[in-house]
């Protein structure tokens, strides 16, 4: 029997003695009326009550205990749900420095192709200077309707457009059935507003584009002569429209 005794946790051991407390304050209760004597009743009583104030003492700091427990957990839950927010927040940062770095990624992209766009210019700009001081050296040499031509072309593509008009004159008064001069001549003179100019070029441009037998030539100064008229017309056209009502009945 105290061998079992120990086995058991300490709790059930004290549950066990209570209950043979009471079924003892039963038999001594018993013995008492059958013995006439009180001191058979009140030692078992005793030794209950005892026992009832000892699991209450033991209930007492099993609950202590447990809140204690129960304490502990929340601060360790308040720790870590604090964890979880600040690496939360440093997440959101992190993104956001990663879609700063990628849009200063894109913009120094943007910034390379632009670079990139600009060196391409300067380059084909230093060809187009180079090519014009060849063919300086060439008129210098041997002054031809050719080498002016395309050094007027050069001029053209530098946007130096009075100069490539010159050079086209010269080609001409070279050579005065120049059709491709005149034809492209014509082209700066409508984009100056020339138009006039322009028109008198086509007509020299068509006619001798036609004697040379290019009728792809003679198409196209055809075609850009046709649309100047229109541009021609419709220019006059609002500006008829812009006169004021008094002038027509000047």
């Amino acid at each position: 029997m105290q061998q079992s005794l120990k086995v058991l946790p300490q709790r059930n051991w004290r549950d066990i003695v209570e209950i043979l407390s009471v079924l003892g304050s039963i038999g001594g209760s018993i013995a008492s009326v059958v013995t006439q004597q009180a001191l058979f009743a009140s030692i078992p009583l005793s030794l209950s009550v005892a026992l009832n104030l000892a699991n209450r003492r033991q209930i007492s700091d099993e609950v202590k205990h447990q809140q204690s427990a129960i304490l502990h957990i929340t601060r360790e839950n308040v720790e870590t749900q604090g964890h979880i927010e600040l690496l939360t927040q440093q997440l959101v940062e992190v993104q956001q420095q990663t879609t700063t770095l990628s849009q200063g990624t894109n913009n120094l992209q943007n910034y390379t192709q632009s670079l990139h766009n600009e060196q391409a210019k300067i380059a084909q700009m230093v060809t187009n200077l180079q090519e014009v001081e060849i063919c300086h050296q060439d008129i210098r040499i041997n002054p031809n309707a050719e080498t002016y031509y395309n050094r007027g072309l050069i001029y053209q593509r530098l946007g130096n457009l009075q100069a490539a008009i010159k050079d086209y004159t010269e080609a001409i008064c070279i050579n005065p059935s120049y059709a491709q001069a005149y034809y492209t001549r014509s082209i700066i003179h409508a984009e100056l507003g020339n138009k006039k100019a322009a028109l008198a070029d086509l007509r020299e441009a068509t006619k001798f584009f036609f004697e040379d037998g290019n009728i792809a030539g003679y198409q196209a100064a055809r075609n850009f002569s046709k649309k100047c008229h229109e541009l021609s017309l419709q220019t006059k056209t609002n500006n008829e429209e812009k006169l004021p009502v008094g002038c027509l009945f000047s």
